[in-house]
Parts: C-alpha cells; sequence; structure tokens
C-alpha cells in the first residue's frame, strides 16, 4: 500500500478521466499526486468505485506513488465501509469520538482517517483539466 503524502498536491477526481489527468500531470512534474474524491462522494460513489478508480491511475502511471483519500463527510457508515474495503485514506469530519474509534480501526490496516480535506485542487469547470492540475502542481512543487 502506498503511503499517503497529503503535503503533496491533492487533486480532485470526479471520474477515471479526471484521474488519467491528474497523473499525467504529475508525470510532468515528476512527484508523488494525491487523488482526492470530491466532498461526501462515499455516499454517492461507494468505496469500490473509488479504490478501483485509484487502482486504474495507479496502473496508467507505475512510475508514478499515486495515493487515494475519499471523503466521507461525516456519515460514520459510510467511513467505516470504506475501510472495510481497503480505502487507504479517507475524510471523515464527524463527531471526534466516532473518529477515535475510525481511526483504531484505520490503524489494523495501515489506513489513515484525515479529519479535514487536505488542499486540494477542484478544476471541474476547466476546459483543460490537465493544464490545471499541471498548474496547481507546479505551483504546489515550488512552494
Amino acid at each position: 500500500m502506498n503511503q499517503i503524502n497529503c503535503t503533496s498536491a491533492a487533486l480532485v477526481v470526479h471520474g477515471i478521466d479526471d484521474a488519467l489527468q491528474a497523473v499525467a500531470a504529475a508525470r510532468g512534474i515528476g512527484g508523488p499526486v494525491t487523488l482526492i474524491s470530491a466532498p461526501g462522494a462515499a455516499a454517492y460513489a461507494g468505496p469500490l468505485w473509488f479504490k478501483a478508480l485509484v487502482e486504474q491511475a495507479r496502473v496508467a502511471a507505475p512510475d508514478l506513488t499515486v495515493s487515494g483519500v475519499l471523503d466521507c463527510d461525516d456519515d460514520a457508515g459510510h467511513a467505516m465501509a470504506a475501510l472495510r474495503a481497503g480505502v487507504e485514506a479517507i475524510v471523515f469530519t464527524g463527531d471526534d469520538a466516532v473518529a477515535d474509534k475510525l481511526s483504531a480501526m484505520a490503524e489494523t490496516t495501515g489506513a489513515h482517517v484525515h479529519r479535514s480535506r487536505p488542499s486540494c485542487c477542484d478544476p471541474e469547470t476547466a476546459k483543460d483539466k490537465q493544464a490545471a492540475f499541471a498548474q496547481f502542481l507546479a505551483t504546489t512543487a515550488t512552494a
């Protein structure tokens, strides 16, 4: 399992096309990339979809370190489902006591629970998403 490095650039992906454009942009910079789902995506897309999306991105860019973070918002059920499905990292913004339990659960599999979304680029409305991703990556690489 890849180690989560959210100090690297996090790019919001809404589907496989976004993920492939994100890794293509990251390949141009040569650094690691974190793919993060849209806010609350666990509720409507599910953990298996996201896990498969990250795996496809890794296959497309075997030379890159590609991490994935699924946003579960404040829904403990979706967070538990994501961890059980083997998602490597989640965002959970709910109750602190529940977050502690989820973190303990995550530790058993090497997963990670983020309490807030990392800084990220979401070029959902950009005409050229790959260029938007590349510009963000270049900015974060020099920061």
